[in-house]
């Protein structure tokens, strides 16, 4: 399992894309270019350069079938090949532009389309570098293309109108490539996030395993280990003083009776480890802290009357932990948890005396990889993150505040009906 979270995580980071996918586009692309030479040239009769425009087409069909040819069609391209293969389509689009009227062609807007496709695909160095090209190619479509294909006298655009276009396509690029790169980066992060999320759940549950696979396996092999010292005391009570045999006897005895004390300690400790299903929420919270170790400021807890029951979930350990830890990281001197209940509700605080939360970050903390939240720690925000996504999963919702006398204060709150166990409630 943590194979797979770590190629997801490879996925999420180099996210690349099929080869199948980028021949299809690239088809569809072929596709309506040749339906749009046909309709222009053959039906509406106006004048093109047939060669040079049948040779740009015919250039991207050889580069498809050599690249659906070359590769699997589950194969992936990631990084410089998906930057060299859009840089093709986007010269190549320009190549036709420039052959039929540049800026002026209404299907410049297609300029875009390369862009924001590789926007979803690249990082930021290498969607620099392409949003360049399509501003070199837009530029030379302004300035230098040929006159766009006319029946009679051909339309004189003003050059400020061109202008114009050109600054709305370019604006257009710019635009819709930086908020597609930007969607997808924050989607790729949120992933991330999500994986180590599933990550620290997984540590949990392969602990909680632990202990009972150590558990059955003491209780499994008390039976043999039992009757091997059996054995081991009737031959040392009759070899024992044997002078070949005794020596022997004897070491078979004692390593049978250190075995069978190993077992017994190991079947005392897990199950004094194994958890119980369901605890009152102020145990929860002790159980909590007392899992941070020795902390660097003191942790207390006050807990209030009629306080629930609740299911002993990792989400709800986790999450609460990773608060109390990024509490007692910035306090400066104590970190206090609160928990009061009523019949309705149930909420806990977490409350440090530290500087708090940057004023600028409070309305984004729960989004992961912020930056460094906090100028001392350099934090990124992915505990926070994780402290919310677990917590949500468990019905509770989180408030990010500053106390008034300084410091922070986050509160968790859900339905009691939500949080606590089915069990006590029936």
């Amino acid at each position: 399992m943590d194979q797979s979270l770590s190629l997801v995580a490879a996925a999420l980071e180099r996210p690349g894309v099929r080869v199948r996918t980028l021949v299809t586009l690239r088809w569809i692309a072929i596709g309506g270019q040749c339906a749009t030479l046909v309709y222009v040239g053959l039906y509406l009769r106006f004048p093109l350069l047939w060669p040079s425009l049948i040779s740009a087409v015919l250039a991207a069909a050889v580069l498809n079938v050599g690249l659906g040819t070359l590769y699997p069609r589950n194969a992936r391209l990631q990084g410089n090949a998906v930057l060299l293969h859009l840089a093709f389509d986007l010269v190549q689009a320009g190549v036709l532009l420039f052959l039929t009227g540049g800026i002026a062609n209404p299907f410049a807007v297609l300029i875009v389309v390369p862009v924001t496709i590789a926007a979803s695909l690249l990082p930021a160095r290498a969607m620099a570098m392409l949003v360049t090209l399509a501003g070199v190619v837009l530029f030379l479509l302004w300035h230098w293309a040929m006159p766009l294909p006319w029946l009679g006298e051909l339309p004189r655009l003003p050059m400020l109108y061109q202008f114009g276009a050109l600054v709305a396509v370019a604006i257009a690029t710019i635009f819709l490539g930086g908020y597609v790169w930007q969607v997808s980066a924050e989607a790729r992060g949120r992933g991330r996030a999500l994986v180590a999320t599933e990550a620290a759940l997984e540590r949990e549950a392969k602990m909680a395993a632990l202990g009972a696979l150590a558990a059955a396996a003491a209780h499994e092999l008390g039976g043999p280990l039992g009757t091997i010292t059996l054995i081991a005391r009737d031959l040392r009570a009759a070899l024992g003083n044997d002078p070949v045999y005794g020596k022997d006897v004897r070491l078979l005895d004692a390593e049978a009776a250190r075995s069978r004390s190993i077992l017994v300690g190991i079947a005392r400790r897990a199950e004094a480890d194994e958890p119980l299903p369901s605890l009152p929420l102020d145990a929860v919270l002790h159980e909590v802290v007392a899992s941070q170790g020795p902390a660097r400021v003191p942790v207390t807890v006050h807990a209030g009357k009629d306080l629930p029951v609740v299911r002993r979930t990792p989400e709800l350990l986790h999450g609460l932990a990773n608060l109390v830890d990024n509490a007692v990281r910035h306090a400066g001197s104590a970190v206090t948890l609160a928990v009061q209940a009523d019949r309705r509700s149930v909420a806990v605080t977490v409350t440090d005396d530290g500087p708090g939360f940057p004023e600028a970050l409070l309305p984004r903390l729960g989004e992961p990889y912020l930056g460094p939240s906090r100028s001392a720690s350099g934090g990124t925000g992915l505990g926070i993150f994780i402290a919310t996504t677990l917590l949500e999963r468990t019905g509770g919702r989180i408030v990010f505040a500053n106390r008034d006398g300084g410091g922070a204060r986050v509160d968790v709150r859900w339905q009691r009906a939500h949080i606590e166990s089915p069990r006590v409630s029936a």
